[in-house]
């Protein structure tokens, strides 16, 4: 699901740099929120491309097929741009989660769908992180980003208690393992290769073991 999304976003760039190569006279017309969003996807491969320390307006507005007062009618600076490719991401990372748990039923299924999104992280671009990793950029997704954490851990928790019959201090503790165990096990995979399937599924077992030495039902 995560590489489909990810071939889709490089077609939409590779579509939106075909659009520079023209003559501005014969670019495309869009509508101003159809625009905007053109504008973020060349802004997000330049900086998975190239990383954030060359990323420019001058040159971003280049490569869009926009010009640079055209540009800044959508955003006023740098760090603006930044942080409206930031919030959109980070809003498109929790609608995914968030779809991806309606249909979760037990213990099994919100586990699952949290390890898989720790592999899945892997195998998306850096962007997001990068993002993150510049404080001035990530307030503005602050309190989003605090929120998501503990209405996950709120869920994680109250699951596993409800589940498997153990106080929330000791489900909290459990949880934080599973999660740490989670991500160690997707980052070893990606180095040597490991299937998603198969990282999953170990995981899983994984977790499923440590939870049920601990079940007092």
């Amino acid at each position: 699901m995560a590489r489909i999304r990810q071939e889709h976003d490089k077609l939409m760039v590779r579509q939106a740099l075909n659009i520079s190569s023209a003559d501005a006279s014969k670019r495309t017309r869009l509508s101003p929120e159809a625009r905007r969003n053109q504008i973020l996807d060349v802004a997000k491969q330049s900086i998975a491309d190239d990383g954030l320390r060359p990323f420019a307006l001058k040159r971003l507005a280049k490569s869009a097929g926009v010009s640079e007062p055209l540009l800044f009618h959508y955003f006023s600076s740098r760090l603006d741009l930044l942080q409206q490719l930031l919030l959109r991401e980070y809003e498109s990372y929790l609608d995914s989660v968030h779809s991806s748990l309606e249909d979760t039923k037990t213990l099994e299924d919100v586990c699952r769908v949290f390890v898989a999104r720790n592999y899945d992280h892997h195998d998306e671009d850096n962007v997001m992180d990068l993002l993150l990793s510049e404080p001035e950029v990530a307030v503005a997704v602050e309190q989003q980003q605090s929120a998501h954490h503990k209405q996950r851990r709120k869920l994680l928790v109250n699951v596993v208690a409800q589940d498997i019959g153990v106080n929330r201090k000791k489900a909290a503790m459990l949880v934080r393992m599973a999660s740490a165990a989670s991500i160690a096990a997707a980052s070893f995979a990606h180095e040597n290769n490991v299937s998603r399937e198969e990282t999953i599924q170990s995981v899983m077992n994984f977790i499923a073991q440590g939870f049920q030495s601990h079940n007092t039902k």
